[in-house]
């Protein structure tokens, strides 16, 4: 083709929005209570895991695509995702939510068998803020 790298860029944007779609459709529970309007709290045996096989083949049948690349592509985007969070960079995608590295300070804890008084050190921790559209589309 002529232009590899802006069908390579669309084709990535396309997988990129199956994957979110995929995701946020793997969390909305799918059950008669729903669907009749009620709101339900999810107790915890109620919650059904929604595994990587599953959500590859999820992805797959959205986008058309063969299970390998979907899983490839997942791949790719997790990547992204964790690599540019790593760098301390904030990811917006709009309509779905925002990943993001949180700092906590240093402080002093306890031992809890002891009671003796310790340092805790400072750390970094990936974090994930869901959008307006997810939270709603969850409740």
């Amino acid at each position: 083709s002529r232009y590899p790298s802006i069908i390579a860029t669309t084709r990535f944007i396309c997988l990129l929005s199956a994957i979110l779609i995929a995701s946020a459709s793997a969390f909305v529970p799918q059950n008669a209570a729903r669907s009749a309007g009620v709101a339900m709290m999810a107790k915890k045996e109620d919650v059904v895991n929604f595994k990587k096989p599953e959500f590859v083949a999820s992805v797959s049948e959205k986008t058309g695509l063969s299970k390998a690349e979907s899983e490839a592509a997942l791949a790719a985007v997790l990547e992204t995702i964790q690599e540019e969070v790593a760098a301390g960079k904030r990811i917006t995608l709009l309509g779905f939510g925002t990943f993001k590295l949180s700092h906590r300070a240093a402080r002093k804890g306890r031992n809890p068998q002891t009671g003796e008084e310790i340092q805790i050190k400072a750390s970094n921790s990936p974090s994930f803020s869901a959008s307006k559209a997810f939270k709603e589309r969850c409740n």
